[in-house]
C-alpha cells in the first residue's frame, strides 16, 4: 500500500467513523444530574477526535527516529533522599499503614452495619481503591513500600526472597489479574458491596492468600506478580516522575519524565490481560449506568426470570456476562488492531511473535485516564464524607472528633469543571498513548513509510477508544 492510498484510506475510514459514533455521545449531560457545559459536548467529542488525527499528523512528520526507548534519570540530592528511604521514615509509614489496614478490619467487622453508617466501605472503594491512583502516578510505587500485607510478613520473619523456589514461568501477571477483575466484579456486579462483614470476610482471606504466596515464594516475588494492587500500582507507577533504582542498602532516588518508563513495561505472561482488566472494568462502570444499558438489563433479567431465576441472581448473571463481555470485546479489539497495525507495516512480529505486546505499553496511560475521568467525582465528593464517619467508627452514636454532623460539600468542584478535567483526561491519556505507539514503530520499523502504514490502524483504534470512553462516561452520568 502507497502513502497516498494509505491517506485515503484513513480518510475515508475516519469520514464514515465519526459521523457515526459521535451522535450518540451528542446526548451526553454533566454530573449530578444535567449540568450544561460552555461549549457543546459534541465539540467536545469532535475535538477529541481532531486532537488525535493532529497528534497522528505531528507524531508522522514530528520525528523519525526513536526517543523514548532510552529514559533519563537524575538522582535527587543526597541529604533529601537519606531522609526519604531512611529506615525510620520507611516503617513510620508502614506503620501508619498497618494502622489503617486494621482499623478498616475492625470497623468492617465489629462496626454498625447500617448503610452510611460505617467507614470501612467508604475506605477500601474511594479513598485506598481510587486515592491509590493519583499517589502511584506521581510518587511512584508507594503502595508496594508501605503494603501492609508485606509488612506483616516482615514481621513475622518471612523471607524477602526465595532463590529455590520460582514462580512457574507461565503464571505471569494472572494471579493479578484474576484478583482484579473478581475486585471489579465483587464492586461493579454484586449486590450489596458496602456489606462491612462481607468486607471483613474477603480482607482476611485474601489476607491469608497473600501471606501464604509470600512465604511460599518470597515477599519481593509475590509483590513483583501475585499481590495484585502492588502489581496494579506497579504499572501506574511507570508513567511516575519518581523513580526508585536498586535493591538493599544500594537503592537511590531520583527524578525522570513523566509516562516514558512505561516504554520499559516487564512483558510476562498475562500482561495483556491485566491491562484489559484495568481499562474492560471502569469501560464497563460506566456503561452498566447507561440508560442503554439499563433498559436491556431489564429485558434480559425479565426473560431469565421467565425461566426461574430469582430477580438477585437473573441480575447477577446479567451483570457478570457485562463485564467478562466488556472484557472480552476490549482484548479482542486491541489484539485485532495490533495485528493489523504489524500486517500493514509487513512485520512479522517481535521477538515473542505478538504484536500486541510491542505497543502493549501504550494502553497504560489509558488506564489511567479512564480511571481518572470516571471516578474524579466519587473520590472528590464521596471522600469527604470520611470526616463524619471517623467521629463514629463503629457506629454506636459517639462523636470522638466532634465531626458527626459533617456533610458533602456539592459545591466544591464545578461541573464545568469536573467535566473539563474528564474529557482533558481522556483525550490527552490517547494522545501519549499514539505517541508512545508511534515512538515504538519506529524502533521496529525498517523504514520511515513502514512506521506510518503501522500507526493508521493504531489511529483509529485511539479515536474510537476516546468516543466510546467519552460516550461511556456521559451516559453513566446523564443516567
Amino acid at each position: 500500500m502507497t502513502l497516498a492510498g494509505l491517506q485515503r484510506w484513513l480518510l475515508a475510514a475516519l469520514t464514515f467513523a465519526l459521523p457515526v459514533v459521535v451522535p450518540g455521545v451528542a446526548r451526553a449531560h454533566g454530573v449530578q444530574g444535567r449540568a450544561e457545559t460552555p461549549i457543546p459536548n459534541e465539540v467536545f467529542v469532535i475535538a477529541a477526535g481532531v486532537v488525535l488525527v493532529v497528534s497522528f499528523v505531528g507524531l508522522a512528520f514530528g520525528w523519525s527516529r526513536p526517543v523514548l526507548a532510552t529514559v533519563p534519570w537524575r538522582r535527587l540530592p543526597r541529604g533529601v533522599e537519606r531522609v526519604i528511604l531512611a529506615a525510620p521514615t520507611i516503617w513510620i509509614g508502614r506503620g501508619l499503614v498497618l494502622a489503617g489496614f486494621l482499623f478498616v478490619v475492625a470497623t468492617a467487622a465489629f462496626g454498625s452495619t447500617r448503610i452510611g453508617a460505617n467507614p470501612a466501605p467508604l475506605i477500601v472503594f474511594v479513598v485506598w481503591w481510587v486515592g491509590l491512583v493519583p499517589i502511584s502516578a506521581i510518587f511512584g510505587n508507594v503502595w508496594r513500600e508501605l503494603n501492609p500485607w508485606a509488612t506483616i510478613a516482615r514481621l513475622i520473619r518471612v523471607p524477602a526472597t526465595r532463590a529455590d523456589r520460582q514462580l512457574p514461568a507461565w503464571v505471569g501477571y494472572w494471579p493479578a489479574a484474576a484478583v482484579l477483575l473478581a475486585f471489579a466484579w465483587f464492586e461493579l456486579v454484586y449486590p450489596t458491596p458496602a456489606s462491612p462483614r462481607m468486607i471483613a470476610v474477603l480482607i482476611l482471606l485474601y489476607t491469608a492468600v497473600t501471606l501464604i504466596g509470600m512465604w511460599r515464594w518470597g515477599i519481593e516475588q509475590w509483590l513483583d506478580q501475585g499481590e495484585a494492587f502492588s502489581v496494579y500500582t506497579g504499572l501506574l507507577a511507570l508513567l511516575s516522575p519518581v523513580e526508585l533504582r536498586g535493591t538493599g542498602s544500594d537503592r537511590q532516588l531520583g527524578l525522570r519524565p513523566p509516562f516514558v518508563a512505561a516504554t520499559r513495561i516487564r512483558v510476562r505472561p498475562g500482561l495483556v490481560g491485566l491491562i484489559a482488566v484495568l481499562i474492560a472494568t471502569v469501560t464497563y462502570d460506566g456503561l452498566s449506568a447507561s440508560g442503554l444499558w439499563k433498559r436491556r438489563d431489564v429485558i434480559a433479567s425479565e426473560r431469565l426470570i421467565d425461566l426461574g431465576l430469582s430477580d438477585l441472581w437473573a441480575g447477577v448473571l446479567i451483570g457478570t456476562f457485562g463485564l467478562l463481555g466488556s472484557l472480552a470485546a476490549f482484548a479482542l479489539l486491541y489484539e485485532g488492531f495490533s495485528a493489523l497495525s504489524g500486517r500493514l507495516a509487513g512485520w512479522r512480529g517481535t521477538s515473542n511473535g505478538r504484536m500486541a505486546v510491542a505497543f502493549l505499553h501504550s494502553l497504560v496511560p489509558i488506564a489511567l485516564a479512564y480511571f481518572v475521568a470516571h471516578y474524579l467525582t466519587l473520590f472528590v465528593f464521596q471522600s469527604q464524607d470520611l470526616i463524619r464517619l471517623v467521629s463514629d467508627p463503629l457506629g454506636s452514636g459517639a462523636d470522638y472528633l466532634g465531626t458527626s454532623d459533617h456533610r458533602i460539600d456539592f459545591q466544591l468542584v464545578s461541573a464545568n469543571a469536573i467535566w473539563i478535567t474528564q474529557v482533558a483526561a481522556i483525550v490527552a491519556g490517547h494522545v501519549i498513548a499514539l505517541a508512545m505507539a508511534h515512538d515504538r514503530a519506529l524502533e521496529l520499523e525498517r523504514g520511515r513509510g513502514e512506521a506510518l502504514r503501522s500507526q493508521a490502524p493504531m489511529l483509529i483504534l485511539m479515536v474510537f477508544l476516546t468516543v466510546a470512553g467519552l460516550w461511556s462516561l456521559s451516559a453513566g452520568m446523564a443516567a
